[in-house]
């Protein structure tokens, strides 16, 4: 599809099919829905967001800070009025930026350096006495006395001592209110950690879905001397891509549930919230002119449950994956398409000089609207467009691309694995109604309960995550440290929950439930992790060491108050508890 007409479609479409209702419903026990009312947006049958006209807003990019000089800066939250595309008034958005006037959706890339500490602060100046969206407050949630929009910054990805992690409980407002875990609101980040792409967002405890969706989110780069190759793609040929979806009301306001399913157990919570409109850097399926040149996309997905399987409309065209979470690849892979669950980060460089000027073509999206159906809105299968433009100077200097051949050493992972101190067993489970309330769990555990995952530091773990949940996807996220995938297994899910066979008896054993041998990691999920995508019925085998990726000792403590977390990075679900402390004790014979 290199010749694309010029002539753009528009996208509108009905309310999302009732049988994606009837497969949530049969999920929940055959729970009944309330039919939503006009006033209202149902879990699942959300009213369709107004047609509007793809590839017409040129992309933007967030503007940049550098917070590698040594001087603290001062990043507020705020709620700002902002344009995601001209067929619709202006969007009401709570953002980040250094005052009222210059805060965006999303917020200003932070730019550190390897080695060189950042001092930032995040001070809370929304003063709305309720939040913009409804508060299920059947949730374990902050719940300030005096009301108001409690926040607390994540720097996702991050190398930080605990009270600069952005603990759920140790939120803040606007009024003064703090959480039972807040230290403070001014962050020291060492950014010891290798060259990355990190996010900063929401984390407040059972409503960080409402603040990213309303706007919290920002990109976070560690830059280096020593490991940033000088060819790569830099400057205006390195673009960052924040992905995200929302649906809209017509008056422009962000269309989110407020009943939710099942609304007797959870009046306003919704497993999974997807939009129908996709957008990049916080305008919809926005274009962007390109050059017959190398250029490097740096890709979030920054969205509260969306995942995103992104290919090229134009075969010619294919990723080089050069890094994802954790930074560089020790080799660069090339993929036709690539999945990107919520809170992953890739790095890839994309070739446009086969491509003859004057053609257009799309970034596409082929992934299913939820994790529960097989099924995909029209307008979500577009994400941007790209044109081929004739470059803007007398003479295109020749671009200089040097893509090395590796990046690094490859990881010894059955060596590490020799040496690891522990096997740490942990299962994703459900509850459900009418017995007990719907919530998504961590080993049967609640938020609240006590921590049971206590590495020691300078340790390494092997950790088998085993999803036990009758259906779905669930990338799951764990603070402080990088990981490695070791591998996956299947296993028969109808089996085991019958037990008619055991985890514990290994393939191909006719006692075992497992379907398969190991298999090794998908192509886009080898390297350094921070989140990784467990599906049904698999087990995901991690190698996880609790200690910086130098192998040296960190420059503060891990051990102490208030302590990390890990948990679902569907915001949905880790807002009604699939979240768990994750509390490091001292190394051995400290």
């Amino acid at each position: 599809m290199a010749n694309k007409s010029k002539t753009s479609p528009t996208f509108g479409h009905s309310s999302n099919s009732i049988v994606q209702i009837a497969i949530l419903v049969g999920f929940l026990c055959s729970l009944p829905v309330i039919q939503g009312q006009d006033v209202h947006s149902q879990c699942g049958n959300l009213t369709a967001s107004p047609p509007l006209t793809p590839f017409v807003v040129p992309l933007t990019l967030p503007p940049v800070i550098d917070i590698s000089t040594g001087v603290p800066i001062t990043l507020g939250t705020y709620k700002i009025s902002q344009s995601v595309h001209p067929d619709l008034p202006n969007t009401t958005f709570y953002a980040y930026g250094t005052s009222q006037e210059t805060a965006t959706y999303p917020g200003p890339t932070l730019e550190a350096k390897q080695n060189v500490v950042s001092f930032v602060r995040f001070e809370n100046h929304i003063t709305d006495p309720e939040h913009i969206f409804v508060v299920d407050r059947t949730l374990h949630h902050a719940n300030p006395p005096n009301g108001g929009v409690p926040i607390i910054t994540h720097l996702h990805g991050g190398d930080a001592e605990s009270k600069y992690d952005g603990h759920p409980d140790a939120w803040y407002t606007a009024a003064g209110d703090t959480g039972p875990k807040f230290v403070t609101r001014d962050n020291v980040y060492p950014n010891e950690q290798p060259a990355s792409l990190l996010w900063y967002h929401d984390h407040t405890v059972g409503m960080t879905r409402l603040n990213v969706a309303a706007g919290l989110a920002g990109l976070y780069i560690i830059r280096s001397e020593s490991e940033d190759p000088p060819f790569l793609p830099s400057g205006e040929f390195e673009i960052p891509l924040v992905i995200q979806d929302r649906q809209f009301f017509p008056n422009g306001s962000i269309n989110f549930p407020d009943i939710g399913l099942p609304p007797f157990a959870h009046p306003q919570w919704c497993p999974d919230y997807t939009g129908d409109v996709i957008l990049v850097n916080g305008k919809a399926w926005p274009y962007l002119d390109v050059q017959q040149r190398v250029y490097r996309l740096r890709i979030l997905n920054g969205a509260n449950s969306r995942f995103f399987t992104l290919f090229f409309s134009d075969s010619r065209l294919q990723f080089l994956q050069i890094g994802t979470d954790g930074g560089y690849l020790w080799t660069p892979i090339l993929l036709s398409n690539i999945t990107i669950a919520p809170a992953y980060r890739v790095d890839v460089l994309v070739d446009f000089r086969a491509v003859p000027i004057g053609s257009s073509f799309f970034l596409n999206n082929s992934h299913a609207d939820t994790i529960l159906t097989n099924t995909t809105t029209p307008t979500t299968n577009y994400v941007m467009k790209f044109n081929v433009v004739r470059s803007s100077g007398r003479k295109s200097a020749q671009q200089n691309v040097v893509v090395p051949s590796s990046f690094g050493p490859v990881p010894n992972i059955s060596g590490w694995a020799s040496t690891a101190t522990l096997y740490r067993n942990v299962s994703l489970v459900a509850t459900l109604p009418p017995v007990f309330n719907l919530s998504f769990l961590l080993n049967n555990a609640h938020w609240t309960d006590a921590p049971t995952e206590t590495p020691q530091l300078y340790t390494i773990e092997i950790w088998d995550i085993t999803h036990l949940i009758p259906n779905g996807v669930h990338p799951i996220h764990i603070h402080l440290v990088n990981f490695l995938v070791m591998h996956t297994q299947a296993f028969n899910y109808t089996r085991l929950n019958a037990s008619e066979c055991s985890l514990q008896l290994p393939y191909p054993d006719a006692g075992s439930c497992f379907t398969q041998a190991p298999q090794p990691p998908n192509p886009s999920e080898i390297g350094w992790k921070d989140t990784i995508i467990v599906n049904h019925g698999t087990v995901v085998r991690l190698l996880v060491p609790f200690f910086p990726r130098s192998g040296q000792l960190y420059s503060f403590d891990p051990t102490t108050f208030p302590g990390y977390v890990w948990h679902c990075h569907i915001l949905d679900h880790e807002d009604n508890d699939m979240m768990r402390p994750l509390a490091i004790q001292p190394p051995p014979h400290a």
